[in-house]
Formats: C-alpha cells, sequence, structure tokens
C-alpha cells in the first residue's frame, strides 16, 4: 500500500533518524548532546518538501510559542543570539529608548558579541565586575546595563534600563519572572550546544510594541512587511509599493522556515530538559564541596531559578596544580572543558578595537575567572553516570 507523505516521512525518520533527546549515546562528558528528536526531523522535511524554505508560517509558529514560554508579547526570530543582539540594541536606539555614544554597562566576564554588538549599536560598552558568587552583574545603578545571565544564571542587577543577554537561560527565573521578560527586552540564542536548538537561531522578547516593530524591520531590510503598524506607514507613503517600503537601516538577519520547524517542537521540551539541568547542577555543587576539592563551584542563588546550561568552576589559589593542568587531565577522560566564555572581555585582543569601549573600576573578579575559571558541559541528556564521572575525576587528578 502507498503511503502517504506524512506517513512515509515518519517511517523514514523512526529508521534513519534520532531517538528520544532525553536518552542520546554517548562517551564521557561532552560539552552537548543533540536536544532534538524525531519530531523535529519530520517537521523540518515537511518544510522542505513545501518549498517555502524561507521565513514563513513555522517561524511564525515558533515566536508565538517562545512569547508564551516567556511570557512576553512579542517574540521576534532571527539567525542567531547574536543577531538578537545586534537588532535589539540598535531598535533601542532607532526608537529613541537609547541614543548613539550613551554609556551601557557590560558585565567584564561574557561572550564577545555581547560586548560588540553594544558598540556596533553607536553606544560606549563600559566594563564592570561581576558579583564573585553569581559572575552576574548585581545590585542596582543609573545607568542602562546589559545584564548577561551567564551559563544560566540570571543576574540581579536593579538599573533604570536593563536589556537582558539570556542566550544560555533559557527558563531561568527570579521568582516567578522568566529572564527575557525582566527588562526592556532579551536576547536568546538557539545554537547546538544551547537548551534548546535550531542549528542556528535566536530570539527577540520583549512588552513594548515599537520595539518590537522596530525589530521586526531591522531583521529583514528594513522593511515594513512583518510590523504590527505597516498599514500606517503604507498610508503615509503611498506613492511607494508597501512591498518594498524600507523605513529601518536594516540587515537580512531571518530565521529559516526549516529552523522554525525545529523550533515549535523544541519549545515543549524546555520544562523536563530544565528539571534534569538543575538537579545535575544541584548535586554536582553539593557534592564538589562535600569533597573539600580546591574548587570554588556556583549554587544556585536563594529565590531565582537557574538553568544550568554549562557547570562553571572556579580554582583556588591554593590549589596543588594549574588550571592548564587541571583541564588537560579531564580532557584525557573523556570530559571536555572551555573557558567561562570569553572570560574577562578587556583582556582579549579585539578589546583594543570596539569603539568607546572602557574598565570602570578594579575587577578582581574578572580577573580571577580569566586566570582560573573554567566549565565543563551540562546537559538534559546527562544523569549519574555523568556527574559520577566528573566527580571521580577530579577527585582522582586533585589526589594523585
Amino acid at each position: 500500500m502507498k503511503l502517504n507523505r506524512q506517513e512515509a516521512i515518519r517511517k523514514l525518520v523512526s529508521m534513519h533518524g534520532p531517538g528520544s533527546p532525553m536518552e542520546n549515546s554517548f562517551k564521557g562528558l561532552p560539552l552537548a548532546v543533540p536536544s532534538f528528536g524525531a519530531e523535529e526531523v519530520e517537521e523540518a522535511i515537511e518544510a522542505l518538501l513545501t518549498g517555502w524554505i524561507t521565513m514563513g508560517t513555522r517561524v511564525a509558529k515558533f515566536e508565538q510559542l517562545w512569547a508564551a514560554a516567556v511570557g512576553v508579547d512579542h517574540a521576534i526570530a532571527v539567525n542567531s543570539g547574536s543577531s538578537a543582539l545586534l537588532v535589539m540594541l540598535n531598535a533601542l536606539v532607532e526608537i529613541d529608548v537609547l541614543r548613539r555614544g550613551q554609556t551601557v554597562l557590560v558585565p567584564a566576564v561574557g561572550w564577545s558579541t555581547s560586548l560588540f554588538a553594544v558598540a556596533q549599536a553607536g553606544l560606549k560598552p563600559v566594563l564592570i565586575d561581576v558579583d564573585s558568587e553569581t559572575l552576574c552583574i548585581e545590585g542596582a545603578y543609573e545607568e542602562p546595563v546589559l545584564a548577561i545571565h551567564l551559563l544560566g544564571c540570571p543576574s540581579g542587577v536593579d538599573a533604570p534600563l536593563i536589556i537582558e543577554d539570556a542566550c544560555g537561560a533559557h527558563g531561568a527565573k527570579i521568582g516567578n519572572k522568566t529572564v527575557g521578560g525582566l527588562g526592556i527586552c532579551g536576547a536568546f540564542s538557539f545554537f547546538f550546544s544551547h537548551h534548546l536548538s535550531t542549528g542556528e537561531g535566536g530570539m527577540i522578547t520583549t512588552n513594548d510594541s515599537a520595539l518590537a516593530d522596530s525589530c521586526r524591520s531591522l531583521r529583514a531590510h528594513g522593511w515594513i512587511r512583518e510590523r504590527n503598524d505597516r498599514t500606517m506607514w503604507a498610508e503615509k507613503h503611498a506613492e511607494i509599493d508597501p512591498r518594498f517600503l524600507f523605513v529601518s537601516s536594516g540587515y537580512n538577519l531571518r530565521m529559516t522556515d526549516i529552523a522554525g520547524a525545529f523550533g515549535i517542537h523544541q519549545v515543549p521540551r524546555l520544562p523536563l530538559f530544565l528539571e534534569r539541568r538543575r538537579e545535575n547542577h544541584e548535586e554536582w555543587c553539593r557534592t564538589i564541596q562535600e569533597l573539600n576539592l580546591p574548587l570554588k563551584v556556583f549554587p544556585e542563588p536563594n529565590g531565582r531559578s537557574h538553568a544550568a546550561f554549562a557547570f562553571p568552576m572556579l580554582l583556588d589559589e591554593t590549589s596543588p596544580i594549574s588550571r592548564q593542568t587541571l583541564c588537560d587531565a579531564l580532557e584525557k577522560r573523556g570530559i571536555q572543558t572551555r573557558p567561562i566564555s570569553g572570560s574577562h572581555l578587556a583582556r582579549q585582543p579585539a578589546f583594543s578595537k570596539v569603539p568607546g569601549a572602557s574598565v570602570r573600576g578594579a575587577t578582581p573578579v574578572a580577573d580571577r575567572v580569566h586566570s582560573h575559571g573554567f566549565f565543563v558541559g551540562q546537559s538534559h541528556g546527562f544523569g549519574p553516570e555523568q556527574g559520577a564521572l566528573l566527580l571521580e575525576a577530579l577527585t582522582d587528578i586533585f589526589r594523585t
């Protein structure tokens, strides 16, 4: 009997595609394992077969689902978390929430494009030190802040304008408020190694309608097509064909419908992913502290829900071995390691090329992170076996 298309796709994927993302098969402790299963692959094939693979109905559905998950009115999909930062910062300038040349405080420990996007929007990034217990900016400030929820830990900063980099903090919360909805806007990444993945992808979240419309124009050439106020613009410029009416100095940073196909099936997986990640994070922190190893770990702060993107550690000054020796030994045991994000961004060679960038005050925590910090992977796919591997390796290395 001839199968219909949907049945044929399902049969193909069941024979050759991935199983449950909660049951990945892998060795050691990798940085990440796939977050997608059969549903995502089936939807992506369906998108390919329709012939419409650029931004379309699947991206729109993904935006709706993510806005609901974060608890905001608007979600604007783009092709990466870095693009999300670039678009929303430029949009804040375009709608006059920020002005070119204005200072924005940025944590000294963060990702490269978090810093670069501030300058690329014509703003002046000023690096300040992070808190020793969260590795985020904490406390009250009188200037706009780009709050990076580093490696899944939500930043508790208080400022007149909070711009969120939640690229690695999907589902993290302060109280009952989800990151991406704490400030005026937030950026998320859906890169392969993140909580949810569309391969490459990103999202902007906001409750501000004017900001959302500006982001929609900026991500797609500057045109009005996806704006909620497009009728107003079309009537105001009736002499121009509204299909090619440009009102912003935009880019082309759209998400494909293939990525959107992944996204609509990824969002419902997040609660279970977070449950597993938080369990791992809590257990690993508790055990390392009990073992009294020369390592600082970062338990979940009171009143906050950690998204546990990765598992950071800080080597004590009293350690008998160096960070490089420790990381080399872990790698030999199949445990992948990385520096904590870009570590101290002012100590990266690119910092001298960032227009208007500066550092305010001493940065002892960022300096320690730069010289002694590292992280290992954390994942929904990890369980007691991976935790035991890490803890046994750390114990053996320090006792050797």
